[in-house]
């Protein structure tokens, strides 16, 4: 077999260009093109030298192991310990990723008759896997394999940052407990026009039971100043939650003006792993007639006042809105 040890070295550096700048994205770190392109030019040199020189030991598992180190420290310093554990774990992590998208996508894309006619056995009874493969497949599998791998690590990461907005919520009202969990929405700028109580979204269906009957329904459709008008005060069991009820104006994503039916809470708490509890009393709960997230992640949406709110000030007791 004819072995072209210039295209071994142009491809091996390619390829380790690619890796290790795949590591930078992932890592989010911003290395100079020197360090990289210096990184990239070792292992490309190691590789061709085995063409080049018949020395065994060179080609070790120690040996590949320090020349890793060696490219990682010129690619992106050192930095610490754990830093540096951190970098070349997701050095080798995306090597894995990469090398086994390439190897799945060749047998994937390449026609054979059997998938065991690339498979064979050695006089002592090793077996031998035959991967054979053009220069331009590789190249395409390596970049496919590439883009796959930094897609789910933007997916990962963007799903990460997510769980950084969720919390644990608890409603308090009257002698009734409800937790779930909520997501702080950052652009949530709803507030009650007269007393500037900011307003936080649940959807109606968690009342269902403490609601009359068939107001979580209604309120997909109909204004919820009709639904209060129809509330009988004189009624033998009028609706316990009416003096908590509140209608809060808001301006729609199509510019038009409409009502929010919402209740004033005793209190909501906020919770998190790693932070104290925030206890929030001037606070507005707005009812949405639907579901907040399609998958069922959370059935409320926190006000950002809220959780900036200092537990000891907000837990105070306030004018009723």
């Amino acid at each position: 077999m004819t072995v072209y040890v210039d295209l071994v070295f142009l491809t091996n550096l390619a390829v380790d260009s690619t890796v290790l700048m795949t590591t930078a994205k992932v890592r989010h770190l911003r290395p100079t093109r020197t360090r990289l392109f210096g990184a990239a030019l070792l292992g490309a040199l190691y590789a061709a030298m085995m063409f080049w020189a018949n020395i065994p030991y060179l080609y070790s598992f120690g040996v590949k192991i320090f020349v890793s180190v060696l490219m990682v420290l010129l690619a992106f310093g050192y930095g610490g310990p754990l830093k540096y554990i951190r970098v070349f774990t997701a050095f080798y992590v995306v090597n894995f990723a990469t090398l086994g998208g390439v190897i799945g996508l060749s047998f994937l894309l390449r026609s054979a008759d059997s998938p065991w006619g690339a498979i064979s056995y050695s006089e002592n009874g090793g077996l031998i896997l035959e991967w054979q493969m053009q220069l331009s497949l590789f190249v395409v599998a390596l970049l496919i394999s590439i883009w796959m791998f930094r897609s789910a690590a933007a997916t990962s990461r963007k799903r990460q940052e997510l769980e950084q907005l969720f919390w644990r919520i608890e409603i308090h009202i009257g002698d009734g407990r409800w937790t779930m969990k909520a997501l702080l929405d950052t652009g949530n700028r709803l507030y009650d026009p007269l007393t500037r109580i900011p307003v936080m979204i649940v959807e109606s269906s968690v009342w269902e039971e403490q609601l009359p009957a068939g107001w979580v329904k209604r309120l997909k459709d109909e204004p919820p100043d009709r639904l209060i008008s129809e509330l009988d005060v004189g009624s033998p069991e009028p609706f316990e939650w009416a003096s908590r009820l509140r209608l809060v104006p808001y301006r729609a994503v199509n510019g038009s003006s409409k009502l929010m039916l919402a209740i004033k809470p005793d209190s909501v708490t906020l919770l998190r792993d790693g932070h104290p509890p925030i206890q929030v009393s001037r606070v507005l709960i707005g009812l949405d007639g639907g579901t907040l997230s399609s998958e069922g992640t959370y059935r409320a949406i926190i006000h950002p006042d809220m959780a900036q709110a200092d537990s000891a000030s907000s837990s105070a007791p306030s004018q009723p809105a």
